[in-house]
């Protein structure tokens, strides 16, 4: 990225919600994050940045419908903050909010995906035994399900996953659940109890086998080992270690574009919600600091 396009300052997009309520659960977590001192590490870095909270959306009918609706605003709110020139970090109870970004970035025809996940949150309706609506976060990205809500989003067309997804830290899935990424054709560094992964060695193989380019980065925290507590509802063993999240972020924007972050799915109230809260803040510092370093952002 040129100079004079690279982003000159971080919009950090607020969508402290989950289920369509806000402040529940997941939706306790960006606030949480920013508490832990995001804010004053961004000034030591000399970045500018600007807060843009998602308003209520409590007129709309029920979860779908309320989710929908911040998949529209957190669309709307990605797009305008790539028009100011400006990084946009969205922090986000509901892991779905990448569904939203992805449409804000649209402008980018060949935009491709590295989700840290232990979920895929690519079941369809037809699949799907938990009733977790973001779970079909993905499906509905890639035009398989809820098309005509979807429709609705702004800067939606069904994106192609074949080759330029991959996941880091996926591990949480049934049979089902795994056969659906192979046969979509996503990449994926499985997390393992069996043995000890080397995320990041893994990652940089990965992103040297084929040019990721421009890159939404997603990261939902319960990709964290279940050793450092509950981070959601949904803790997982054989994930990754505070050191293998700081080493991925950092190498990310050394071999890709970023053009977004996503931090969702912390739920602060269900474990030690100041220790995952701390790893956020230090994986996000990481990856600015990269994006610094690789000259694809911009100080004050």
């Amino acid at each position: 990225m040129t100079a004079s396009l690279c982003p000159q300052a971080i919009d950090i997009i607020l969508s402290p919600y989950h289920v369509g309520l806000r402040d529940h659960r997941v939706g306790n977590g960006p606030y949480r994050i920013l508490s832990l001192g995001l804010k004053q590490e961004l000034h030591r870095l000399g970045v500018a940045f600007h807060l843009i909270e998602i308003p209520p959306v409590d007129e709309f009918e029920g979860e779908i419908g309320r989710s929908f609706e911040l998949l529209r605003r957190v669309s709307t709110a990605v797009s305008q903050s790539v028009a100011n020139r400006r990084f946009p970090l969205i922090l986000s109870g509901n892991c779905m909010a990448s569904v939203a970004v992805a449409c804000g970035l649209r402008v980018d025809d060949d935009l491709a995906y590295i989700y840290f996940d232990a979920h895929d949150d690519l079941d369809s309706p037809d699949v799907n035994e938990n009733g977790y609506l973001d779970a079909m976060g993905l499906s509905m990205l890639r035009g398989e399900s809820w098309k005509t809500l979807m429709n609705s989003v702004p800067g939606f067309k069904p994106a192609e996953f074949n080759r330029r997804f991959l996941y880091c830290g996926l591990r949480d899935q049934t049979s089902v659940q795994r056969q659906r990424v192979v046969d979509a054709g996503m990449q994926a560094i499985w997390g393992s109890t069996e043995k000890k992964v080397d995320f990041a060695r893994e990652l940089k193989a990965q992103l040297a086998q084929r040019a990721y380019g421009k890159v939404l980065v997603h990261l939902d925290l319960d990709v964290l080992d279940d050793s450092y507590g509950k981070v959601n509802d949904y803790p997982s063993p054989g994930g990754l270690m505070e050191s293998d999240l700081i080493a991925c972020m950092e190498l990310v924007p050394q071999k890709t574009t970023p053009r977004s972050l996503t931090v969702c799915s912390f739920d602060p109230d269900a474990g030690d919600g100041d220790k995952i809260a701390g790893i956020a803040v230090r994986a996000i510092i990481a990856l600015v600091r990269s994006l610094l370093d690789s000259g694809a952002l911009s100080k004050i």
